[in-house]
């Protein structure tokens, strides 16, 4: 079920319906786990099965986990978590690279009489679930759930297929007051409208006019490629976040409000802070569970940016089993060493007063960030490679496909809309003030966007995740 489609509003309804008719809090606790259950189920029956697995045998390791603070155990389950991850994601990934080092016919995956089937949501669930075993051996966990409250914490359908990645803390102590207030409502829906807007009217357009570029980058010149770099930031921006503002309006309108996943990241003065504000659940995921446990920041300068430079490629591993989305890694990896250094050295190009200063340190982040989105987007190192060289050594016209400077534009100049919005520091109280008003526009807009472009449009991107 796509956020954005009617059967997903209509579901959302019924279950929303049957939430509230009743005060029981075990009565709501139920129809979100069947609801959630049901959810994932529309998509692949048999995988649900297969998560319920993994929840129940992760589950049984708790309490010995808990007792015991034994690392034997600890590393077990994880092992088994992470195993079951690389089955999935990156069988085929490390088949096919052994098979163009070695030739055997052992690696050739296209002899295999099997096809392996990605789960919807593996890696977010993954992460989700790790983080909360390896808190329970840190002891953060004050109290063990039952089986019932970990199986609904792990599937909470709003959030469950693309994050943002909850911690116990942001989940267990909303079940103990399953309440609601007028607050909440009317910022729940405003943020189901602007998700739905940043989906339908900016994602799904961009993504219909820059994929084929993408596509075949051979067959288009330097300014397409880079009108399509720059659409694709945004479009994954406004896929993204839309994404996370209808999972975070749906959770707060069953009384839970999950954590944040992006604070205006394009507005950001380095990479440093960009990573603060682009998809934060996961970058503080990977500082908790992989940069302080390899030692952070504590040892020498050169072991600090090893680990850094390790947190960052398997950052971008997590997000596909290709070696582009290990370039998209290693190069935030690079950023942010280069960053460190100038940082040590006390190397300062810009002033760090001044609004035109500042502006540019902001266009100099942004731009970072798009040159690292071609290999996040690309199908090959070829192609990224390819795209580089057409910016850099061969600028090449424009040739029989071009991609129109003025139907790209538009959409660009709406996400950036969306994307100021989450910027000023006042805004809660400004949307206070004005949010009858808003809630009202946003409804009418989601009205119309569900009347005309309902069931027509893309599935989010990190679905593919």
């Amino acid at each position: 079920m796509i956020f954005t489609s009617t059967l997903f509003f209509v579901f959302f309804l019924i279950v929303y319906i049957l939430y509230w008719s009743w005060d029981s809090r075990k009565y709501r606790e139920w129809i979100l786990l069947i609801a959630s259950l049901v959810f994932y189920a529309s998509w692949n029956p048999p995988f649900l099965l297969h998560l319920l697995g993994i929840v129940f045998l992760n589950y049984l390791f708790l309490k010995p986990i808990a007792k015991t603070k034994s690392k034997k155990l600890l590393t077990i389950i994880v092992l088994i978590d992470l195993i079951n991850l690389g089955i999935f994601k990156y069988f085929y990934f490390v088949s096919d690279n052994l098979f163009y080092i070695t030739n055997l016919s052992l690696f050739n995956t296209s002899t295999f009489s099997f096809r392996i089937i990605l789960p919807l949501a593996i890696s977010f669930y993954t992460f989700q679930v790790m983080a909360f075993v390896i808190d329970v051996y840190r002891g953060k966990v004050e109290e063990l759930p039952n089986f019932f409250h970990f199986t609904l914490f792990l599937l909470f359908f709003p959030q469950l297929v693309a994050g943002p990645i909850m911690r116990a803390k942001d989940f267990f102590p909303r079940l103990e007051n399953l309440r609601i207030h007028k607050t909440a409502i009317f910022t729940g829906l405003f943020l189901i409208g602007l998700g739905a807007c940043k989906k339908i009217l900016i994602a799904d357009n961009l993504g219909g006019l820059i994929d084929p570029v993408f596509l075949r980058p051979k067959e288009y010149g330097s300014g397409s490629l880079l009108l399509a770099t720059i659409g694709f930031t945004w479009q994954v921006y406004s896929d993204f976040s839309g994404y996370t503002d209808v999972a975070k309006g749906c959770a707060l309108l069953f009384g839970f409000n999950i954590p944040r996943n992006f604070n205006a990241p394009f507005f950001s003065k380095n990479i440093h802070e960009l990573w603060r504000k682009w998809h934060i659940t996961l970058g503080t995921w990977l500082k908790d569970y992989i940069y302080i446990p390899l030692g952070g920041s504590r040892g020498s300068e050169t072991r600090t940016n090893i680990n850094q430079t390790i947190t960052f490629a398997l950052g971008g591993l997590w997000h596909g089993a290709n070696w582009t989305f290990l370039a998209w890694g290693l190069s935030h990896g690079l950023f942010l060493f280069v960053e460190r250094t100038f940082e040590r050295k006390g190397i300062k190009i810009l002033p760090e007063t001044g609004k035109f200063f500042t502006g540019i340190r902001i266009f100099w982040t942004y731009t970072l960030f798009t040159l690292a989105a071609v290999f996040f987007r690309s199908f090959s190192i070829g192609d990224c490679f390819y795209i580089f060289e057409s910016w850099f050594y061969h600028i090449r016209p424009e040739q029989t496909n071009t991609l129109s400077f003025n139907l790209v534009i538009p959409y660009i100049i709406g996400g950036f809309i969306f994307h100021a919005a989450e910027a000023p520091a006042h805004y809660p109280l400004w949307f206070q003030r004005n949010r009858i008003k808003l809630l009202l526009a946003f409804l009418l807009i989601g009205a119309l966007i569900f009347g005309n472009y309902a069931g027509k449009g893309q599935d989010f991107i990190y679905f593919a995740f």
